[in-house]
């Protein structure tokens, strides 16, 4: 049925290209001349060279460094829907984290990514527990943001499974250029960035630096316990004492998600002849917030209707209520349960009044990011027709982080700094574990890339080419861990070491049948091939682990040949149709905090993409159009899948460790998490791209995706607890048996992350008023995402706050140019100008052992103007 519905896809996609272009050459024929687009062309580097972004047949959004600007691009999450089947998450981490996904295809916890990141022509540095790429702050000062959709096996760094996005900053040129810009907004908004270029030596050495730093308030405000009816609340102990919980009057008047972060950068280009070009650019950017402010939407014993229900939050109510009242502790017993799942029905009722910019944490939380990069790019003619390239980078990562990931005043599940014990020196080696007052990040990591390549061309530049290599490197440069505070249990530290390497050759050529016969010129054939070794070291010591705390080198060593065939034809210099087949890997994943050692690694995942489009370029009438669109099909494998995973450790019963009581655990677990492989999926879509320009001025763009994804095969192996007695899956609910893995099946959930619909309007009017007046520029961009499934592994009736529901979000802008003859510019905008309230990232896990559900909220209204003001070459 399914392929069916794809076959018909494809006939309707080639149907519509054989209408437009029987309308083309219609118009050819009745106005007896070319018919040629007035719509601006960008350059890409999808294939690793400069071309015109419609002769490349490959799904690629590209938007200038302008309309960066104009659109409100500051980050990656505001990609959401603005671009073809790309959905922007915060994974369950942090708001900053901003884990892209491209047709389904995005990361997984303690995974690599499946949607790179390039500076450059550099992939940036990931983050550990967290998937953050590079440093707040990377999308400013850009030539341009290209996002290439489907695998990236062939051409580019590192091998990926959904897509790129190619981040190209400002390169120095030849003329003095520059500007400053100051902007205020509501929520204190206050933001300044400027650039200047620098032509030292004509045509020989020039240098562009640039520079952006943001504050603003947080939107989210905590109201403390007092706001829930308690005085006192149960907080993670200082740093370095032993024991649970440290009584704490909360953190009223804290404001959640607040953004201070300042980002520099420099480039220096040199031509020391006209044969050698070399372009270094490095960045440095440092940030320091509050946190996100996750909010709880639901407990475990809320969902069931079961008031003697017990989860990690009933245990944390327990927590709560000794702190407040501690003449009158409260048991493991029918009375004691009650109690606390009523206070935790009590917090809840009143969060639900609050609403979703009010919360109320257990926690002092924050967030630091330092992150700084230096890449070099070598070029070297060799002769007219051969480039060789050399791309070199080393990049440095430093995190640390309390997060508060229940949302709530209840200690249930939460990431603090993490420190060394004694005990954990003792235990484990000191290369992973320090000593005691030993500095400990939470990320503390150094990427090392280097790739080579030579670029040429033959038979009078109808064959293009490219072979090369590739070489990464990822260390710890430092004790790297993660803190947390679970059940009112502080664990000082799950430390880690990951080391990973990549090595890779590749080359792809593509070849225009014209060099045989002009006939054929404009039929091309493109293959690309390539060879890929992952290797992966890990080590773990989990200090809150009565099982199998330390582990000690794990090895995973991968291998895997991707590859890409394509035959595309420019019909005309206004019509591009093509397809391809492409082959995507992603390499596997330890997870270090995983409670079963038999579990602590995940394979590999595949994916192979069959694809259909066509761009074109045409007049209906006077006005220019642009229409590009594709049908895709991919078959996707050994998909990477996380879950919680909570180990039962046999503390409660008479045959318990003695680390049950050296550790204080409450729950009769090691609560750690799995990262898995499920077995088969497929995702078939269909993505549109159109700009019109109706009259002189106006440009009406949009673009369309729609996607279906759904498994084939997930089975999913479950281990009972004492905590976790039964589960829904696809044939009803199972019973869980203590202690035992059952294999059972999932695969009817839905797609995780991947919304079925994704609409973008955008409408730009530019009104000249005269040269001493200046110019208008009207703005306004709608988007609309469509619902979202947020669970991997659960399904709807276990997770029922799962499904994120469908927005539309409305930006609107206004930009008086070159104010009566001046350089200056002022624009005053507004994004989510209706204000809707809307998540961005749903946790799951509300019937299993933690027993709790909290989301993340998209930014309200924010509003505010800038001034610009542009000197050197930008002043004409």
């Amino acid at each position: 049925m399914r392929k069916a519905v794809f076959l018909r896809g494809s006939s309707a996609l080639m149907w519509a290209v054989g209408g437009m272009w029987g309308q083309y050459a219609s118009a050819q024929e009745n106005s007896g001349a070319q018919a040629s687009s007035g719509i601006a062309d960008i350059v890409v580097t999808a294939n690793r060279r400069e071309e015109n972004a419609q002769t490349v047949p490959v799904a690629v959004t590209a938007v200038s460094g302008e309309q960066i600007r104009e659109l409100g691009i500051s980050n990656a999450a505001d990609l959401n829907g603005k671009v073809p089947s790309v959905f922007v998450t915060s994974g369950g981490n942090q708001r900053n984290v901003e884990v892209v996904v491209i047709r389904g295809q995005g990361q997984t916890y303690l995974s690599p990514v499946g949607v790179v990141n390039y500076f450059n022509d550099v992939p940036l540095i990931q983050g550990g527990i967290t998937a953050i790429q590079g440093a707040p702050g990377m999308f400013f000062d850009l030539e341009s943001m290209q996002v290439l959709r489907g695998p990236q096996g062939t051409l580019f760094g590192r091998n990926t499974t959904g897509g790129a996005v190619l981040l190209g900053p400002k390169k120095p040129t030849s003329e003095f250029d520059g500007y400053v810009q100051g902007q205020i907004g509501n929520y204190k908004d206050r933001e300044f960035e400027g650039a200047i270029n620098l032509p030292l030596i004509d045509d020989k050495l020039m240098v562009r630096a640039a520079f952006k730093k943001v504050d603003r308030d947080g939107y989210t405000k905590d109201v403390g316990p007092q706001a829930f009816g308690l005085s006192k609340l149960c907080a993670p102990p200082a740093i370095g004492s032993a024991g649970g919980c440290a009584v704490s009057d909360g953190f009223a008047g804290k404001d959640y998600d607040d953004r201070h972060y300042w980002h520099a950068r420099i480039g220096i280009l040199a031509r020391p002849t006209e044969t050698i070009e070399n372009y270094l650019v490095a960045y440095y950017a440092k940030s320091h917030d509050n946190g996100s402010g996750f909010v709880v939407n639901d407990f475990r014993m809320n969902a069931t209707g079961n008031p003697y229900d017990v989860s990690v939050a009933t245990i944390a109510a327990m927590n709560v209520y000794n702190v407040n009242n501690p003449t009158s502790p409260i048991g493991f017993d029918a009375a004691g349960i009650y109690t606390a799942n009523q206070l935790a029905l009590q917090i809840l009722n009143r969060q639900k009044a609050l609403g979703p910019r009010k919360t109320a944490v257990n926690g002092d939380t924050f967030e630091q990011t330092k992150s700084w990069g230096i890449i070099n790019t070598l070029s070297v003619d060799l002769s007219d027709t051969m480039l060789i390239k050399s791309i070199t980078g080393y990049q440095r990562l430093k995190q640390n982080f309390n997060w508060d990931l229940d949302g709530s005043i209840l200690p249930i599940l939460a990431m603090t700094e993490p420190f060394t014990t004694g005990a954990a020196s003792a235990e484990a080696p000191e290369w992973l574990v320090g000593r005691p007052g030993d500095p400990v990040k939470i990320a503390d990591t150094s990427l090392f890339t280097q790739e080579l390549q030579l670029q040429g061309s033959a038979l009078d530049r109808k064959l293009q080419y490219v072979v090369g290599g590739f070489y990464s490197k990822q260390k710890p440069q430092g004790l790297q861990a993660t803190g947390s505070f679970n059940a009112g249990s502080p664990n000082p530290g799950t430390f880690y070491a990951i080391t990973t390497k990549a090595k890779a050759l590749f080359a792809q050529a593509t070849l225009d049948f014209g060099a045989f016969t002009p006939a054929l010129d404009g039929l091309r054939l493109t293959g690309g091939i390539r060879r890929t070794w992952d290797e992966l070291d890990g080590s773990r010591y989990a200090s809150n682990f009565v099982l199998d705390p330390v582990v000690l080198h794990e090895k995973l060593k991968s291998r895997a040949t991707t590859w890409t065939v394509g035959l595309d034809y420019q019909a005309s210099s206004g019509l591009l149709v093509y397809g391809k087949i492409a082959r995507g890997y992603k390499a596997g994943a330890f997870n270090y905090s995983g409670a079963d050692i038999r579990q602590i690694t995940a394979d590999p995942e595949y994916v192979t993409s069959y694809e259909l489009g066509f761009k074109s370029d045409f007049d209906v009438g006077a006005m220019p159009v642009r229409l590009n669109a594709n049908v895709f099909h991919v078959d996707y494998k050994d998909i990477q899948r996380a879950a919680g995973l909570n180990t039962p450790n046999g503390c409660g019963t008479p045959a318990a460790s003695p680390r049950c009581a050296l550790l204080g655990n409450t729950t009769g677990l090691d609560q750690g998490a799995v990262t898995f492989n499920a077995d088969k999926a497929q995702m078939r879509g269909l993505e549109v791209e159109m700009i019109l320009q109706p009259v002189e001025g106006l440009r009406l763009s949009g673009s369309y995706s729609y996607i279906d994804a759904k498994y084939k095969k997930f089975i999913q192996n479950i281990t009972g607890s004492g905590l976790e007695t039964r589960i829904d899956t696809c044939n009803g609910e199972a019973q869980l048996i203590y202690g035992v893995a059952t294999p059972l099946d999932f695969s009817c959930i839905p797609f995780q992350l991947t919304p079925k619909n994704l609409v973008n309007l955008n409408a730009r009017y530019e009104l000249p008023l005269g040269e001493t007046v200046g110019t208008l520029v009207l703005g306004a961009n709608y988007s609309w995402v469509d619902k979202i499934y947020n669970s991997a592994t659960t399904t709807p009736r276990d997770d029922i706050h799962a499904w994120m529901d469908a927005y539309g979000k409305l930006d609107l802008s206004l930009e008086w140019q070159s104010i009566m003859g001046s350089n200056f510019d002022l624009r005053v905008f507004g994004t989510n100008v209706t204000d809707k309230v809307y998540r961005t990232n749903a946790y799951i896990g509300l019937r299993g052992a933690s027993g709790f559900t909290q989301s993340l909220y998209g930014e309200p209204r924010m509003y505010g103007a800038s001034l610009r003001y542009r000197f050197g070459a930008s002043a004409n």
